[in-house]
């Protein structure tokens, strides 16, 4: 528990970007991550750090639940982005698609990774959450890996 309260030190009060990994590992229980996800999840709906997405996100999380035509998990996936004061979805309008290529050509990230991340600059977040090591930090977004918080 050291490293996910030392997590939650450095992230509080922030804007904390989600990976769609990062909530795919929440939704499925996926262990040994749940345990890291959890807990910053929880400090979202405290409001103590400020959850943030993008709708490429969402659709990921949800491909399973439809492929596996799950109805309660497709419910429980589109009741969980739609709770009010705990995590913005963000749209991805055509300047973010324009600073997704321009990091894909500094970084040579995937341009679904360049998407994530130009999301979260947009946004404002300090960090991105995710297990991806193919995302790359920025001088304004700091990527944070789940499994360096695992104790």
């Amino acid at each position: 528990m050291a490293k996910i309260a030392a997590l939650l030190t450095k992230i509080q009060g922030q804007r904390i970007y989600f990976d769609a990994n990062f909530l795919i590992y929440f939704f499925d229980r996926t262990e040994p991550y749940a345990s890291v996800v959890s807990e910053v999840i929880i400090a979202c709906d405290r409001n103590t750090v400020f959850g943030y997405t993008g709708d490429v996100a969402v659709a990921e999380l949800m491909v399973f639940p439809y492929r596996t035509r799950d109805e309660i998990e497709i419910a429980r996936g589109k009741a969980f982005f739609k709770r009010e004061n705990f995590l913005t979805v963000l749209s991805h309008d055509s300047a973010v698609f324009d600073t997704a290529s321009r990091l894909r050509a500094e970084t040579g990230m995937k341009l679904i990774d360049a998407l994530h991340c130009a999301t979260a600059l947009n946004a404002g977040c300090k960090y991105f959450i995710t297990n991806d090591t193919g995302i790359r930090s920025t001088e304004a977004l700091e990527v944070l890996l789940i499994r360096d918080y695992l104790d």
